[in-house]
């Protein structure tokens, strides 16, 4: 029931995202939450000594069988952009899989 009531609340309020991971390098079309992380006392740029540094953190947060991971392949296409995950938990209610929870960064922002 919960995760019917879920898919709906996605279906209609989530944003057009596609995710490319190990069990879908071709990516696959979804709907998701992708929504900039504001945290309290914590900028989103911070300064460097070539100027601001913009550290921009989206939270995810999408359905239970587009799976995610941390290494490997994995990142979201939104919009035009490529984001790759900082950290990534599978959420259950009871003994199911409800959802999957992330924080990604923008590609070019990565540091190798």
């Amino acid at each position: 029931m919960m995760q019917g009531t879920f898919a709906c609340i996605l279906a209609r309020y989530g944003r057009d995202v596609t995710v490319y991971s190990q069990w879908s390098p071709r990516g696959v079309g979804v709907k998701a939450f992708f929504q900039p992380v504001r945290e309290k006392g914590t900028e989103q740029s911070v300064p460097s000594p070539l100027g601001e540094v913009m550290c921009d953190r989206f939270v995810y947060i999408g359905p239970p069988d587009t799976r995610l991971e941390c290494a490997g392949t994995c990142r979201v296409a939104v919009d035009g952009e490529i984001y790759r995950p900082q950290t990534v938990q599978p959420v259950y209610v009871g003994g199911t899989l409800s959802h999957w929870w992330a924080v990604f960064t923008r590609r070019e922002q990565e540091v190798e």
